[in-house]
C-alpha cells in the first residue's frame, strides 16, 4: 500500500497523548475506504507481504551496491524506498547535483537541501520502481557521469 500514508503507532503515556496531537493538527485524517482496505491487507492469507519485501530488498541492494560501485557512498537504508548517498564528488551543492544527474544522465533525484541542512552533500534516489528500471539508471549513471 506504498503511498497510501496509513499505519499505527503503539507507546505508552505521555507519548500516545503527543502522538495524538501531533496526528490531530497535522493531518486530515485518513479516509474510510483506505482504512478498510488496510485492514483487509492485513487479515488476507497471503505470501504477498514476503514477496514484496523480498523483491524490494532485491532493489535496495542492487541500487545501493551500484551507487557505491560508482563512487556515490550510499549506506544501506534502514527504512522506507530511498538510498541517499554522498554526492559530493559530483557537486557540493545538492540541488546542482540532481541538475547534473537529471541533465547528464536522465535520473530524476530529489536534492538532498529539502530535508534540512543535514541532507546537503546528498541526494534521495527511490527504488520504488521495477529491478529493470534501477539498472538502466545505473548503467546511464555509469555512461555520462
Amino acid at each position: 500500500m506504498t503511498g497510501w500514508r496509513i499505519g499505527y503507532a503503539v507507546a505508552t503515556e505521555p507519548w500516545m497523548t503527543g502522538l495524538r496531537k501531533a496526528l490531530l493538527y497535522s493531518s486530515n485524517g485518513v479516509s474510510t475506504p483506505t482504512q478498510w482496505a488496510a485492514l483487509a491487507a492485513l487479515n488476507t492469507q497471503s505470501d504477498f507481504i514476503e514477496t514484496s519485501r523480498a523483491a524490494y530488498r532485491e532493489r535496495r541492494d542492487r541500487l545501493v551496491l551500484g551507487l557505491n560501485e560508482l563512487g556515490l557512498n550510499a549506506a544501506m537504508p534502514a527504512g522506507a524506498f530511498y538510498a541517499f548517498p554522498d554526492i559530493s564528488s559530483i557537486s557540493d551543492d545538492s540541488r546542482e547535483a540532481s541538475e547534473i544527474l537529471l541533465n547528464r544522465a536522465h535520473v530524476a533525484t530529489v536534492p538532498g537541501a529539502v530535508f534540512g541542512p543535514h541532507g546537503e552533500g546528498h541526494v534521495r534516489f527511490s527504488f520504488s520502481t521495477s529491478i529493470e528500471t534501477i539498472e538502466a539508471g545505473l548503467e546511464s549513471l555509469r555512461q555520462n557521469l
